[in-house]
């Protein structure tokens, strides 16, 4: 199973991509990952945010992922009570989940943000 993740932060923001990666690396297999893109950030005045996107092979179930995600989200100090358009330690979402070249799983936020769309082409 491939899977696409966008990484995003705007609360030290160089060293909380560098914790996600490393601790997908432990997750992921054949990791590639897009360039990092800087964005203002939508919805509330804040910094700006480092984003990239990341692809790797892995065996977990979408939601087995998607809990050791938020397990990583966690350990960068992600305040959970936060409103949803605010500053974030780090953010990591599956946007696409494929299988044998079939797409399991494609998130709207891949029309929404450029901040997914123009990593995700860097290496799709």
């Amino acid at each position: 199973m491939k899977y696409y993740l966008s990484i995003g932060s705007n609360i030290n923001a160089e060293v909380n991509l560098l914790l996600a990666i490393e601790r997908l690396q432990k997750l992921l297999n054949n990791i590639e990952y897009s360039s990092i893109h800087k964005t203002k950030a939508e919805g509330f005045k804040g910094d700006d945010f480092l984003n990239l996107v990341l692809s790797g092979d892995c065996e977990l179930s979408f939601s087995h992922l998607e809990k050791s995600l938020k397990e990583i989200e966690d350990q960068s100090g992600r305040n959970r009570n936060a409103p949803k358009f605010s500053s974030r330690t780090l953010d990591i979402d599956i946007v696409l989940q494929i299988d044998d070249d079939e797409i399991l799983f494609e998130s709207d936020e891949i029309e929404k943000y450029s901040f997914v769309s123009e990593p995700l082409k860097e290496i799709i």
